[in-house]
């Protein structure tokens, strides 16, 4: 068989309505037909089941709770508008999944199945499709199955354990071909469950690196500002704001938050597209996150940024960072940091490198099949 004719399935969060969980779909899309794939569909994840803890409805007495805070502390109009918000957002988001072509027909076998990128094997949370063996590999409809730069998020060894999962996982993660994570955490804790050594591979947003793409954009704004992308709520504390609003007037900023609305921020932005996403931060003059991909948009558009690592994000956080060579853009001295010059071409060096054993990795899968 030809490398044309080889019909790729990707199990990633493709339906996820996320800017992030969009690009890093639709780069490893590009990436697998760069690398001699014939047709590239994605899978969708099957229902699992709901481990203990894990829940996503809140209670009525949460949410009487939540509605209950909002009027106290004087939030709730704003959190009103911030929801109406939100469903513009995620209605433009899910109204680009069509070019991933989510909604074309699948066919009923794969030569090569590739799960990942993103938290896919992130099971100790709280999601609408639980916990489910197909992330970890029991594909049936796959001659070849492999993941590529999987994450277990925030999901610990100790957490996987402590729900009985352990054994059923290591042993169908050993059922894979190969094995790429992306993080240090998620790296361990493959090794802890099946005594197999994984790869490790950049997400797909930087390994494809929308080159192209930031090339061509035009700068959706002529004033000067200042990008804060978070998910809403994360930005809580006073010092962070006043950090944050701090440096912008400083340098006569307007702030804009991106996926995420603050009565801080002087607008909030819903992209009309996710790759319109990268047109606002390339425009940007700072870029404050505390995502994993925020700081990825800030990488490939080359922006001065600032990543707030906390608790639930520090395993991921802190792996890419280091990888890149930016460990001193993560901290809480958001001026400082801001202020401080990325060393760039450092960055572009490093990043060929992983860019070519990446398409080495996928390339050598697919001719194995």
């Amino acid at each position: 068989m030809t490398n044309a004719k080889k019909t790729v399935g990707i199990l990633s969060m493709q339906r996820v309505p996320n800017y992030g969980s969009f690009l890093q779909a639709y780069g490893l899309k590009r990436l697998l037909l760069e690398c001699g794939a014939g047709e590239v569909h994605f899978i969708d994840i099957e229902q699992g089941r709901v481990l203990p803890g894990y829940a996503v409805r809140r209670s009525p007495l949460q949410k009487i709770r939540h509605i209950a805070g909002a009027l106290l502390d004087g939030s709730f109009l704003f959190r009103l508008r911030s929801r109406r918000f939100y469903a513009e957002m995620l209605s433009r988001i899910t109204s680009s999944f069509p070019l991933l072509g989510l909604d074309g027909p699948c066919p009923e076998h794969y030569d090569l199945a590739v799960i990942g990128s993103d938290e896919v094997f992130n099971c100790c949370q709280a999601c609408t499709w639980g916990y489910t063996p197909q992330l970890f590999g029991r594909i049936p409809r796959a001659d070849r199955v492999i993941s590529y730069a999987a994450s277990f998020g925030h999901t610990t060894y100790e957490e996987i354990c402590a729900q009985g999962i352990g054994e059923e996982i290591g042993a169908t993660l050993k059922t894979m071909k190969a094995l790429s994570v992306r993080d240090a955490n998620s790296y361990a804790i493959v090794e802890r469950l099946t005594g197999v050594t994984p790869e490790v591979h950049l997400d797909p947003v930087l390994v494809y690196g929308y080159s192209a793409e930031i090339e061509s954009f035009l700068l959706p704004c002529e004033e000067a500002y200042m990008v804060v992308y978070t998910y809403a709520g994360r930005i809580k504390s006073k010092e962070e704001i006043r950090r944050i609003t701090a440096f912008a007037r400083s340098r006569g900023l307007k702030l804009y938050s991106i996926y995420s609305a603050y009565p801080w921020c002087d607008k909030a932005i819903a992209p009309a597209t996710p790759f319109e996403v990268l047109a606002w931060f390339k425009g940007a003059r700072y870029v404050v996150t505390d995502t994993f991909h925020g700081t990825i948009f800030s990488v490939i558009t080359h922006r001065p940024f600032c990543s707030l690592v906390r608790e639930n994000n520090r395993q991921k956080m802190s792996s890419l960072l280091q990888s890149l060579g930016l460990e001193s853009r993560g901290g809480a001295d958001i001026g400082h940091i801001l202020d401080s010059p990325v060393d760039y071409d450092a960055v572009e060096e490093i990043l060929d490198k992983e860019r070519k054993r990446a398409r080495a990795y996928l390339k050598a899968n697919l001719e194995k099949i």
